[in-house]
């Protein structure tokens, strides 16, 4: 939830770029994984809200346009176009953005830039603005794709091509020379990185906002408006709470946190039945410390056994340990036995609800184990006495995914509560 904040006198401010226009172009092959893919989509929606306002109408000779290729194997492209007149704002693009669903097949990285350059840069470009194009790939593609187009977007000299070659979700190495041709052999045109979390690092979107927008520009005063996303609705949202019941939480905010899942289950649009292609199911457990954890409700729609689970819930009032706790929560809510439980295709989210100060045994395994589970992870932390390094751990190094507040009795007030839905659909 990153908003555009620099000093201007008194006042926050937006920054204004020139004419730009951008396209990402992500890779949601199968090797990617879920996870990446939700941090590429994240990557692609901060670095623009970085940029300023949007071009308020696509045919604006001023403004900052934006355009998103997803690619995975031939046939399956999907674009969000630089010229839909419906992208004219922030928040038409971000819910334009989560609306895109991992595709999960083969990779046929030169025929997408063709694609690309194709469907969304030829005949669509501004007479004055600047055309980038941000490629984020592995490197490797389908060796029946032909090579030779990895150089499609080289041969217009009015687009700069960047490209981010990271590791994917199997630990392999991006392939360099893939990214050399896609650069067009500008080789300061080329971003490498281990983990696919290193996109959202907040030194990298600091870099990239630099290369798509340099030099000074001027900054406006501007009101800071919450940004909308898509409706949890138009697809399966696995939705997993982890509460820290350790000592620290206090019975009081215990019950808080009680009362904000149960907000959760009646703003959500709950799945109408156990196997829906749509809509949130909702599980809960409580850690406290190791072989000390209780489970609320496994996934679940019916708001009945939420409520009964939320009730029957006692406070554990003990140590902590989050290790064994992601480990039990693998083990009885996504994978009961030899079962699966969450829905096919679903984005499978863990909320934890911690400040961190927890005991870390283990804790690099279980998240090594979320990234396997392809795990969406969001931490909600309140209070200044909070482990910044567990709860980015938790976060898998997504800054944006960690909510901070003072006190536990504000994560019920619409301020923050509407964020959070907002950020989990």
């Amino acid at each position: 939830m990153t908003y555009i904040r620099e000093t201007c006198g008194c006042c926050d401010c937006e920054k204004h770029c020139e004419a730009l226009d951008i396209v990402f172009v992500i890779d949601s092959s199968e090797s990617v994984g879920l996870t990446n893919f939700t941090l590429e989509k994240n990557f692609v929606i901060n670095t623009i809200n970085r940029l300023g306002s949007m071009a308020p109408d696509p045919t604006s000779p001023t403004g900052t346009r934006v355009g998103v290729v997803q690619f995975s194997h031939k046939g399956t492209f999907e674009a969000i176009r630089l010229d839909d007149a419906s992208i004219n704002s922030m928040s038409s693009f971000k819910t334009a953005v989560k609306n895109l669903q991992w595709i999960a097949g083969g990779t046929f990285t030169p025929s997408a830039l063709k694609f690309t350059y194709d469907n969304l840069i030829r005949d669509s470009k501004r007479a004055r603005a600047k055309v980038s194009v941000v490629v984020v790939t592995d490197g490797r593609f389908d060796p029946r794709d032909d090579d030779i187009q990895l150089r499609y977007l080289c041969d217009d000299p009015a687009v700069v091509v960047n490209a981010i070659g990271v590791g994917d979700m199997f630990d392999k190495r991006h392939d360099s020379e893939t990214l050399v041709s896609i650069a067009c052999n500008n080789k300061d045109r080329i971003t490498e990185m281990k983990q696919y979390t290193d996109l959202v690092a907040d030194n990298f979107i600091q870099k990239m906002e630099t290369i798509l927008c340099p030099g000074d520009v001027p900054t406006f005063p501007v009101e800071l408006v919450e940004l909308d996303v898509a409706p949890c609705v138009q697809r399966p949202v696995d939705l997993v709470f982890l509460l820290d019941g350790s000592e620290r939480l206090g019975m009081e905010n215990f019950k808080h946190a009680r009362h904000f899942v149960q907000m959760v289950a009646n703003t959500l649009t709950l799945a109408k039945t156990k196997n829906y292609p749509n809509g949130v199911k909702l599980a809960l457990i409580e850690f406290g410390k190791e072989n000390e954890s209780q489970v609320a409700f496994l996934l679940t729609h019916d708001m009945k056994t939420i409520a009964s689970g939320l009730a029957g819930l006692r406070y554990l009032d003990a140590s902590s340990a989050v290790g064994p706790a992601i480990f039990q929560t693998i083990s009885e809510i996504l994978d009961k036995g030899s079962t699966r439980k969450t829905r096919r295709g679903s984005e499978v989210s863990f909320v934890f609800i911690t400040d961190g100060i927890t005991n870390t045994t283990n804790l690099d395994e279980a998240t090594s184990a979320m990234r396997r589970q392809q795990v969406v992870p969001t931490v909600i932390a309140t209070g200044s006495d909070v482990d910044d390094e567990v709860l980015m751990q938790l976060a898998m190094g997504d800054r944006d995914a960690i909510f901070k507040e003072q006190k536990f009795s504000d994560v019920l007030k619409p301020s923050f509560f509407n964020r959070f839905i907002r950020w989990v659909c």
